[in-house]
């Protein structure tokens, strides 16, 4: 590739191109960042509770139901309500000691040490 200069243009401009190219592949050599994510929450308040008293606070909260079913042709569905976020009382409700839906650190966040090595 050939840059041609005319008169009276500006020199500068394929410096800028060299300079972006050596930024970029200067980056790319040193691969990506670690990925860190901070989330500082305050006021915020956790209740664990049984299947039934889950579903009973469910509905009160979103006046539907916490158990749906479902049918088609060809097979049905149920589903159900395993827990929720009130976003207006900044409440998280969640059955004790399931950490697939209110997680294993959140529980050591509210309640401590529970192993029993610890």
């Amino acid at each position: 590739m050939t840059i041609r200069f005319r008169q009276g243009s500006d020199p500068i401009w394929p410096f800028a191109i060299i300079l972006a190219f050596l930024l970029t592949a200067a980056c790319a050599a040193t691969g990506p960042s670690p990925y860190q994510e901070t989330h500082a929450l305050t006021n915020l308040t956790v209740v664990f509770l049984d299947d039934a008293s889950l579903r009973k606070q469910y509905e009160a909260f979103a006046q539907t139901p916490a158990v749906t079913f479902s049918s088609f042709a060809t097979s049905g569905s149920v589903k159900t309500v395993r827990g929720f976020y009130d976003y207006r009382t900044k409440t998280i409700y969640c059955p004790k000691m399931d950490f697939q839906v209110c997680g294993h650190e959140l529980h050591h966040a509210t309640i401590g040490r529970f192993h029993p090595d610890h």
